[in-house]
């Protein structure tokens, strides 16, 4: 277990671990998926259930210049992501333009239900979700090995009191792997494991596509790896925020910050450290002295000292200054740096 207060900052490389796309693999999925072309039939090319969202959104009097319209911007966007570094990037670029940033999302959320689906810890028999765990490779084993050592079974309701996490994907990998995981491991039912998974904090700075069934308040919520179709597309990409709408969330901001200055240790596992996303995570006021653990994997040097002083910067409040007072900079998967630091970090 984690003797310490502990805040994981989750980027995709993280989720790369278990088989999601990152990097020119997503953006290139985006632009396949928004290829709407008005040539007989609007859904000839990309994706159809994508597309259908798109026909049932322009609905209505002006269908047709609705639809030239939206196809405009969908190759637009399209066309841009060989140049974006990221569609988050690219829609911060054009938050000014509406369309722009409707479709943006709609694609994102297209892509990762479908990626969530495709991933090694989707599998689904007889309307009931199950996970290999023996399978299991990344860094969501070993995390919840760490969380379990030493806990006994009447204690497992406290289990998530020391740790939070912080997670730049739109994905739910962290949440189902963690319900999964404590049923089996706890062998308890799973509505259980997922009432206990209701106390873990855990920030989507960018929103993610849509609340697990049991985390949403009405008990719908769009299940993990859901196959895509019309409404689930539409609906979780409202649940998607691009950087402009995030800076607007004051207290989603307040609380993540917060909890990275109660822990005394912070964690970036699979994170780009891109600027915009190291200034959501600045403090505001006097931290303690923190211990920083971080993955650089596929950094060059100079890029890495960067990531470095990037994190000094986030992580020193306004006030007080550097208040790091041991760091780990590895350029190593997120599952070999907490095989690695295991002892550390559970001191």
């Amino acid at each position: 277990m984690f003797a310490n207060k502990t805040v994981f900052i989750v980027g995709a490389g993280a989720s790369y671990e278990i088989g999601l796309p990152v990097g020119s693999a997503l953006t290139g999925i985006i632009a396949q998926k928004l290829d709407l072309r008005e040539s007989g039939s609007w859904d000839a090319h990309g994706d159809k259930n994508l597309v259908g969202a798109i026909v049932e959104m322009a609905r209505g009097n002006n269908y047709g210049a609705d639809m030239r319209r939206y196809s405009a911007a969908a190759q637009d966007i399209r066309r841009a992501m060989p140049q974006a570094i990221s569609i988050d990037n690219f829609l911060h670029t054009h938050s000014d333009d509406a369309d722009i940033v409707t479709l943006g999302k709609m694609g994102i959320a297209a892509s990762i239900l479908e990626s969530e689906n495709k991933s090694d810890i989707y599998r689904k028999e007889h309307g009931r979700y199950s996970i290999d765990f023996g399978a299991a490779k990344s860094w969501h084993n070993t995390f919840c090995k760490m969380l379990t050592e030493n806990i006994q079974k009447p204690d497992v309701d406290t289990i998530f009191d020391k740790v939070a996490f912080i997670t730049f994907n739109y994905d739910r990998c962290i949440e189902h792997y963690l319900s999964m995981w404590l049923t089996s491991y706890m062998r308890i039912p799973f509505e259980e494991a997922c009432s206990i998974c209701r106390k873990l904090h855990i920030f989507h700075p960018y929103g993610q596509v849509g609340k697990l069934p049991w985390q949403a308040e009405d008990g719908v919520g769009v299940g993990f790896g859901e196959q895509l179709n019309e409404y689930n597309i539409a609906h979780t990409a409202k649940q998607i925020r691009t950087f402009t709408e995030r800076v607007d969330d004051d207290a989603m901001l307040s609380k993540m910050r917060q909890a990275i200055s109660e822990a005394p240790t912070v964690i970036y596992l699979g994170f780009a450290y891109a600027k915009m996303n190291m200034e959501l995570m600045r403090l505001d006021y006097t931290a303690g002295g923190q211990r920083v653990y971080a993955t650089t994997l596929g950094m060059s040097e100079s890029n890495k000292q960067q990531a470095i002083s990037r994190v000094h910067l986030a992580l020193s409040s306004k006030d007080s200054g550097n208040n790091i007072k041991h760091q780990n900079f590895e350029s190593i998967t997120a599952n070999q740096l907490l095989n690695d630091y295991w002892y550390e970090l559970s001191a």
